[in-house]
């Protein structure tokens, strides 16, 4: 009676363990979806503000307003973003421009290491077997070709990353 009694409170212990353990893990699956929305809000937003500002300089008018147009971060937003990226490096930027297009480079890159935290942790266990994540799309990258006038010959770090 006794053994039976010792399995048992270890089995209470290690089912309380995962319990506590699953709890905090939805907690933090939670809050870094909640990054995650945050993130992709800001980057929208900077994204839109760099479109704007470039909309100013004549030859970037058209290019920019396709960017405008263009909604949400999906494929399409990205090559709107790229084309815009590529018309910048063939102005003269002005510093409001410069300091927009850092900005931006900035949101993605904050947006990009929410994606990359979120999705490590979708990948445990616990939150695979459990469905922690729930119905909450897996979230994506958003890759452009960012890199400012300024610092043109700079690598983008677009050639070189890869969705895990």
């Amino acid at each position: 009676m006794g053994h039976v009694l010792n399995w048992l409170a270890l089995a209470l212990v290690i089912i309380g363990f995962l319990g506590v353990y699953s709890a905090w893990t939805a907690g933090r699956l939670d809050r870094l979806h909640l990054r995650l929305d945050a993130a992709r809000t800001a980057l929208d937003a900077q994204l839109r503000e760099r479109a704007l500002i470039a909309r100013t300089t004549p030859s970037l008018r058209e290019v920019a307003q396709q960017a405008l147009d263009t909604p949400g971060l999906g494929q399409e937003r990205g090559q709107a973003e790229n084309e815009l990226s590529r018309a910048l490096r063939q102005v003269r930027p002005t510093d409001e421009l410069n300091d927009v297009v850092t900005r931006a480079s900035f949101a993605r890159q904050f947006h990009n290491d929410a994606v990359r935290d979120a999705l490590a942790l979708r990948r445990r266990w616990v939150v695979r077997l459990l469905h922690l994540a729930g119905h909450a799309p897996r979230p994506t990258f958003f890759e452009i070709d960012d890199a400012t006038p300024s610092r043109s010959a700079e690598i983008s770090d677009v050639a070189g990353s890869t969705a895990p």
